[in-house]
């Protein structure tokens, strides 16, 4: 019998995040009277019946299955969406505001807080360490783990979080142990690192797209990670390894200064033990939820996927040298400006959580930055400060630490941590009699 149009709807679902979500819902909606066949795109159900179909029945049976859907979410054409624009906006609007109280209220930057790893650390402190920032990776890769760690609504296994975190575990063991292995000959280039980011920002970004329903991304199957299972989710443990992320790039610097790989493999191994936890009950929460909770976890989750994949998208360019926010007016206000004297100019800085300070300097005279640096205040972020514009690369240890470069030509340059994810700015000006003349 051939099927009228009017008797095909398309059924946007939301809380899907696997194949095993899209059974269970192609599942639902073949038990219905009159459909003779369900087809799944993404988060979009194809339904085809001999009888006009009842869209109160569909909501029932979506519902009843565990997932999120009303009659607005049913048409006759066919539209990817799983969010709206507005809900975009409220949840990236939530993340910075919440970004912003905390660092208020505790003077604690959620994004770039981790710890200092160095040669005098204890193996117990390693896997302390891997305790103490498993809320950045929550974080930062929370949202991955979540995809890779879903269930089909109903099932309360912990099999795929627990593959997931093994794949992880096991990543992060094997990378330990060949850098140490290479040891001191080993160097990563900015450029090397920029271009890894890059490639990771737009792999999160294209994945956020998917999540949102904004884009359809078929990958061939033998890539197509998702495709294959509670394998799957060991895999995309495996590349997580991989991620560009704060602490794991900390702690593979100190994997590399061990000379080993024995001692390389075992620092990583109880760190990324330290992480399991907190990663483990995140990816183990998604797996209880179930109709409206279960969407609103899997919005937040895609929309903090793409704030992130935007920020490293930053970081990676500034890693190549690129500022993209130098397009942006700037203001000076808070600058500090330098003391010109016997011929050098001399800006003394405090070094910060989160920032090294801005500065302003006079071209063409030998710069002098002081950067003072309590010992608390270092972080395995903020502990080595670089710019691709000056050519500076200075470790940062307690006390005064001297950066030293000459400016040529004004304009606005840019200095960052090692990881990019603190910037800092120096401004060059050609105007002597701005600055304070030293003794006067």
């Amino acid at each position: 019998m051939k099927t009228d149009d009017k008797n095909r709807l398309y059924v946007r679902v939301e809380g899907m995040y696997c194949e095993h979500c899209a059974d269970t819902v192609a599942l639902a909606l073949e038990g219905l009277s009159g459909v003779t066949g369900v087809s799944m795109c993404g988060n979009i159900a194809e339904v085809v019946s001999v009888s006009p179909l009842d869209p109160e029945g569909i909501v029932t049976a979506i519902k009843n299955a565990g997932y999120e859907t009303d009659e607005s979410k049913i048409s006759t054409k066919r539209s990817r969406l799983t969010i709206k624009w507005y809900e975009v906006l409220g949840i990236t609007a939530a993340i910075v505001l919440l970004t912003f109280l905390i660092n208020k209220l505790f003077g604690y930057n959620i994004f770039n807080a981790i710890p200092a790893v160095d040669s005098g650390v204890s193996y117990g402190m390693l896997f302390v360490t891997g305790l103490l920032t498993s809320i950045h990776c929550v974080l930062m890769c929370g949202a991955i783990g979540i995809y890779a760690s879903s269930e089909k609504t109903g099932a309360r296994s912990l099999r795929r979080p627990i593959l997931y975190n093994l794949g992880r575990v096991l990543s992060y063991t094997l990378i330990g142990g060949l850098v140490g292995l290479i040891g001191s000959v080993l160097s990563i280039s900015q450029t090397l690192r920029g271009v890894i980011i890059l490639i990771a920002a737009m792999f999160m970004f294209f994945m956020a797209l998917s999540m949102l329903g904004i884009v359809d991304i078929r990958l061939p199957k033998l890539f197509n990670i998702k495709s294959r299972g509670r394998l799957g989710a060991f895999l995309m443990g495996l590349l997580n390894g991989l991620m560009p992320c704060g602490p794991l790039q900390a702690m593979q610097l100190y994997a590399l200064s061990t000379g080993s790989f024995l001692k390389g493999a075992l620092a990583m191994l109880l760190f990324a033990l330290g992480t399991v936890p907190l990663m483990l009950a995140s990816g183990a929460l998604i797996n209880l939820t179930r109709g409206k909770a279960r969407a609103i976890i899997g919005k937040v989750a895609s929309v903090l996927i793409l704030v992130l994949s935007f920020s490293m998208l930053s970081r990676g360019l500034l890693a190549l040298g690129m500022d993209v926010t130098r397009i942006l007016p700037q203001k000076y206000e808070g600058y500090t400006a330098a003391v010109l004297g016997d011929g050098v100019q001399t800006v003394e800085l405090e070094l910060d959580y989160d920032s090294f300070g801005d500065i302003i300097v006079q071209k063409g005279v030998p710069v002098r930055v002081i950067l003072h640096a309590d010992k608390g205040k270092i972080t395995g972020c903020n502990n080595e400060t670089v710019s691709q514009d000056f050519g500076f690369d200075v470790k940062i240890s307690p006390g005064d630490n001297v950066i030293e470069f000459t400016p040529s030509e004004t304009g606005d340059y840019t200095f960052t941590c090692w990881m990019n994810m603190i910037r800092n700015r120096i401004k060059v000006i050609d105007d002597p009699g701005y600055f304070t003349k030293g003794g006067s």
